[in-house]
């Protein structure tokens, strides 16, 4: 481990937002989307019945405006926001940058977005709050902690004809307060692929371990891994940029090469091993177990390691998880029943999904080289009525999945990071 320390600690908010942990346990708790969408009917007739005017609109209620402090909006990986996303009709450029991969982090206001050799802490109105150049390559998205006021960055060692070899890989941590670097820790070599922040803990998934590190960069335990296939598919390693461990109180759910393995949470010991043909995505925690999709197939499994199903659904993109449905992106877009893996419905899609979507109370978010809305619910295997809206304004990063906070959905794309937002609500 190398480490580059300052004298002065980083600064800590004065109020703690709960565990993202905590914040996961207790949605498993919430009531179904259709039990609500249910509930919402009564309270409309009665309502009706009480002489009260009310919309027959049926799309999302306003934008989620909390925040996203990791990889998605929390240690599951679930890539679920409360709240929707109403049809944006303005956009502003943040921050510039050349062919970003990876989304931001985005806490209090602030979206936090790394590429190349930079870090760039930017309000949502545009205003920079503070610009850091890094001695190494940003490989992965970052994630934030609030309570210890650090954003963690993965970052590299460019490979190179004149070496190093193996190529040495990191996590960078930075001060949320002014981007000063707060330390630097070898994890592995290759690519750090992600990071997950869970009660100031750091588990980093690298190109050859799994790591978990404590706040100041202790090192916890390590588990040895293969790199994930790439390559092989003519797929380069953009697709690698948002491979976050999945971490909950059960263990530590990760891909391996040709498998999905869980870890034990204290010691990093693997508890059990399921094959997966080519899995290289998040693992994603629902209700009952974990998905885990790959370029060959999609496969369930409980906590235990049994397989629940498998489908030969094809996808190079981290799935989605909410209210007893998942979501899986390639040439269509699938909504499947968690317990059965069977499809709800489908859609085609004109550009392959390669960046996980992201699911709101109604709406099914996603990024091919537009931003694209569906609706969760529209009647139907292939209801003719699925698209909410398409905002082709922009060109996105194919490879970036979309963050949903703060009154906004951000996006990376050749212009560089990129607000939307809808005009009525400011």
């Amino acid at each position: 481990m190398t480490g580059v320390r300052p004298t002065d600690s980083p600064s800590t908010q004065s109020t703690p937002p709960e565990s993202h942990l905590s914040r996961s346990d207790s949605s498993r708790h919430r009531p179904s989307r259709r039990t609500v969408l249910a509930a919402a009917g009564t309270a409309i007739v009665s309502s009706l019945a009480g002489c009260t005017v009310l919309s027959n609109s049926v799309d999302d209620p306003v934008f989620h405006d909390g925040d996203w402090y990791q990889y998605g909006n929390g240690p599951t990986n679930a890539n679920h926001v409360a709240g929707g996303v109403p049809e944006p009709d303005e956009h502003t450029v943040l921050t510039s940058a050349d062919w970003p991969y990876t989304p931001p982090a985005v806490h209090d206001g602030i979206a936090y977005f790394a590429n190349e050799r930079q870090v760039v802490a930017v309000a949502t109105d545009g205003s920079e709050r503070w610009s850091r150049r890094l001695d190494f390559e940003v490989s992965g998205v970052p994630a934030l902690d609030p309570n210890h006021g650090h954003l963690y960055v993965p970052t590299r060692v460019v490979p190179t004809m004149d070496g190093p070899d193996p190529a040495p890989t990191f996590v960078t941590v930075l001060s949320l307060t002014d981007g000063e670097i707060i330390d630097t820790t070898r994890v592995g070599d290759g690519r750090t692929y992600g990071i997950t922040t869970v009660d100031g803990d750091v588990y980093a998934r690298c190109a050859t371990a799994c790591v978990r590190l404590g706040p100041d960069g202790t090192e916890r335990w390590r588990c040895p891994l293969e790199p994930l296939i790439y390559d092989e598919y003519n797929l380069g390693d953009l697709t690698a940029t948002q491979v976050t461990p999945a971490v909950t109180e059960d263990g530590v759910y990760i891909p391996d090469r040709d498998a999905l393995v869980l870890l034990d949470r204290e010691t990093g010991k693997e508890r059990w091993r399921v094959p997966v043909d080519t899995a290289y995505a998040a693992s994603v925690v629902d209700d009952d177990g974990v998905v885990q999709t790959g370029w060959q197939e999609t496969v369930a499994i409980n906590h235990s390691g049994d397989v629940r199903w498998r489908r030969d659904l094809q996808s190079t993109a981290a799935a989605a998880a909410a209210d007893g449905d998942i979501y899986v992106v390639g040439n269509d877009l699938y909504e499947l029943d968690a317990a059965t893996g069977e499809t709800n419905w489908q859609t085609h899609l004109s550009n392959e999904g390669i960046a996980a979507p992201v699911v709101t109370d109604e709406t099914v978010l996603m990024t091919t080289s537009d931003v694209l809305a569906f609706r969760r619910d529209a009647g139907g295997i292939f209801g003719p009525d699925r698209e909410r809206w398409e905002f082709s304004s922009i060109t996105t990063s194919t490879y970036s999945t979309p963050v949903v906070a703060d009154g906004r959905v951000f996006v990376a794309g050749p212009q560089g990071l990129v607000a939307l937002w809808s005009g009525e609500d400011g």
